[in-house]
């Protein structure tokens, strides 16, 4: 410290300006960094060869943030390619016919709206000393439920989100997770279609299904953006924190791009 104590007056000056230089670039660079944890930006490619309608369309979108993760076309049924496709299908455990629509019924009928309903509502209304009971009655030793209630009960995936500026209030937990698993319904009929295990017809089905999901319970994009995503945070696992960094940094372009399907489309 020696060196600083002769400095005339100015000198000091000098150096606190430029401290303050540094340090104000260096919060820039770590938003920055913080905001943009990869550099990944959305496309939205289109094949020059779709003849989808307007309907059809809007059933894919749905799924454009992971659809961009994987660098698909946004305006076809076809999800890249079967070999693409193949280690997802395996890793879902969807890559036989009865094993995909096991899994696809589970999701039209139940999905995460299953876990998400009753442990969020659980949070709200009952005492905390009742949960393990009402956990035990309800999932048993189930693991997804356990990390579901452990997520929500600490505000983890809403704070996250919250510092990402993609849910702005607590109460829009309301929201629920209906959006997700539109989401997922989508993409995976995408994939099963890609790989051969349904048909165009049973593909549309599915999507069509989606759709209404969506339909019934948000009227705009951004209300639907918001479901998905805090579905999608509260899902996936801590070992996926990367795949979930990086499709959360595209769902705001996805969100705000004018390029966006989901601002070429309207909301019906």
């Amino acid at each position: 410290m020696q060196m600083f104590e002769n400095l005339p007056w100015y000198g000091y000056v000098i150096l606190a300006i430029a401290i303050a230089s540094y340090a104000i670039r260096y919060f820039k660079i770590g938003k920055k960094e913080y905001d943009a944890p990869v550099k990944t930006k959305a496309k939205f490619r289109k094949s020059p060869n779709s003849d989808l309608n307007q309907e059809q369309l809007f059933g894919l979108a749905l799924y454009t943030p992971i659809a961009e993760w994987w660098k698909a076309n946004t305006n076809t049924l076809s999800f890249l390619t079967a070999k693409d496709v193949k280690p997802y299908l395996e890793g879902w455990g969807i890559d036989t016919v009865e094993g995909y629509w096991d899994l696809t019924e589970y999701f039209m009928k139940d999905g995460r709206r299953w876990y998400f309903d009753f442990i969020q509502g659980m949070i709200e209304n009952e005492p905390q000393e009742k949960w393990d009971e009402l956990m035990d009655q309800k999932f048993g030793s189930n693991e997804r439920a356990h990390r579901y209630l452990k997520t929500l009960s600490s505000g983890e995936a809403l704070n996250s989100l919250k510092q990402k500026g993609i849910i702005l209030f607590d109460s829009e937990l309301k929201l629920g997770v209906a959006g997700y698993d539109a989401t997922v319904l989508v993409g995976q009929a995408r994939k099963a279609y890609t790989g051969n295990l349904i048909s165009e017809e049973e593909a549309w089905k599915v999507i069509n299904f989606a759709k209404a999901l969506a339909l019934q319970h948000f009227s705009s994009w951004e209300v639907f953006g918001k479901s998905f995503a805090l579905g999608f945070a509260i899902d996936m696992s801590a070992n996926s924190s990367t795949y979930k960094e990086e499709v959360l940094h595209l769902y705001k372009q996805v969100l705000e791009s004018p390029d966006s399907p989901w601002n070429t489309i309207k909301w019906p």
